[in-house]
């Protein structure tokens, strides 16, 4: 009997405790939440534009880009490479006789091309009119040049080898410079003293044939690279080979840029200082090192999200940016990074979308399909960008640049070509986000 009675008094307090919760109470609503969504969306409208930079700096950058390149899209660029040459040094007796092995104009490739490369392309050189200077601010930019003498001094014809170490070129010039330039030399003229060489010799233009050549390449310029070798021995002795090397004035070297984008979208369209809509170059936003564009990306309606709920929090966002199938290839390789910067209304970086140490600027990670080429995309975690924009407006609204390194511009022409949601290869925004039906 006290054993039931134990049970039913039990049962009698449990039935009081429930009955004293009311589910209507609101007590602690403002501490905990009481309902929410997590929704994953993939649709985010991404507005795509493209700009070009002002000036591009390519002096003093110890390379020389030359050739020609036709991207499917965009247009012909061909590049111009401007050496100058530092004085030489020659030391010799006065009674010696010096005689002339050769003149050589040597080359280096750097392993870096656009185009197709298993033909030969040609190149000439030609003897600069005009002394090189730098301009007010101490740099040359792609659209700078200097008048060459239309007739070439000598051409030659290059195709990369396999080895890389078998890829130095050896021009033979004229002996008639080499004769000058060893006696020159040997008799101290006064013309090629330090006061007065860049204006007796001025340098050479390499210069990319117009018909026989349809890549680009990069070729070091330094001490030994892009120099000049005058090779002599002294006569009436045993016939030890002599070099006197004449370097390039690694400091006023440069690189020129022709851009013919006639039969483009692009033809018609400004070149500086100005924003091109992805509507206007059929859906697509470009990056072009050596020319200088780079797209802007724009999140005109993230705020509408906030509409779904009494409070909404961004739990992760990622950037997938797509390259346009058939606008890269084996001959046009895809960049291996790119980066993504932050702007203010006035298209001001103002910081960058950084890696997750928060340290560094975060190179978008490539990730490559083999098999099927639509799903090759580069990979952006955007979560605190979003984060931070979210509920931003007016003037405080920021977007993102997505650009090269500096080198990748000023050192090759690498490209992508991506699209906007109605592009072929659309950019997507991948959006978690918690939607809380009160706080």
């Amino acid at each position: 009997m006290n054993k039931f009675l134990f049970i039913l008094f039990f049962f009698i307090v449990a039935c009081c405790f429930y009955s004293c919760y009311d589910e209507s109470n609101t007590y602690g609503e403002n501490l905990v939440d009481t309902s929410f969504r997590n929704i994953s969306t993939d649709t985010s409208t991404v507005i795509v534009s493209s700009s070009m930079i002002d000036s591009l700096e390519t002096s003093g950058k110890g390379v020389a880009l030359v050739g020609r390149y036709t991207h499917s899209l965009w247009g012909t660029v061909s590049s111009t490479a401007y050496i100058p040459y530092s004085t030489p040094s020659l030391t010799s007796d006065a009674d010696e006789t010096l005689v002339l092995d050769s003149l050589i104009f040597v080359l280096k490739y750097n392993n870096y091309s656009i185009g197709d490369t298993t033909k030969y392309q040609y190149f000439s050189l030609h003897r600069i009119l005009q002394k090189v200077v730098l301009n007010d601010y101490g740099y040359l930019y792609n659209n700078a040049s200097f008048a060459y003498d239309p007739e070439a001094f000598v051409s030659f014809r290059f195709r990369p080898k396999d080895n890389a170490e078998d890829n130095k070129i050896e021009v033979r010039l004229p002996d008639a410079m080499g004769n000058d330039l060893l006696t020159r030399l040997h008799n101290n003229d006064q013309m090629v003293s330090s006061d007065h060489f860049e204006e007796y010799f001025k340098g050479f233009a390499l210069v990319p044939s117009q018909t026989n050549c349809n890549a680009l390449f990069s070729f070091a310029v330094d001490d030994t690279a892009a120099s000049i070798i005058i090779r002599y021995h002294v006569a009436g002795e045993l016939k030890v080979p002599k070099e006197c090397v004449i370097s390039p004035n690694t400091s006023n070297e440069f690189y020129h840029i022709d851009h013919d984008r006639s039969g483009t979208l692009l033809n018609g369209l400004p070149y500086k200082n100005v924003e091109v809509s992805s509507e206007n170059l059929g859906n697509r936003g470009m990056l072009f090192g050596g020319i200088g564009w780079f797209t802007r990306l724009k999140f005109p309606y993230l705020n509408n999200i906030l509409n779904q709920g009494k409070r909404v929090s961004i739990e992760s966002a990622y950037l997938k940016i797509y390259p346009e199938v058939g606008t890269y290839s084996a001959f046009n390789a895809l960049p291996d990074s790119i980066f993504l910067y932050i702007t203010d209304e006035n298209n001001v970086v103002t910081s960058s979308v950084k890696d997750y140490l928060g340290s560094e600027v975060q190179g978008g990670t490539l990730v490559k399909d083999e098999t099927f080429a639509e799903n090759t995309y580069y990979s952006f975690d955007v979560t605190t960008f979003m984060q931070e924009e979210l509920g931003t407006f007016g003037m405080y609204k920021h977007n993102l640049q997505l650009v090269f390194n500096e080198d990748e511009y000023t050192k090759t022409f690498r490209n992508l070509t991506v699209s906007d949601q109605k592009g072929k290869s659309p950019i997507v925004l991948q959006l978690i986000y918690k939607v809380y039906g009160s706080y």
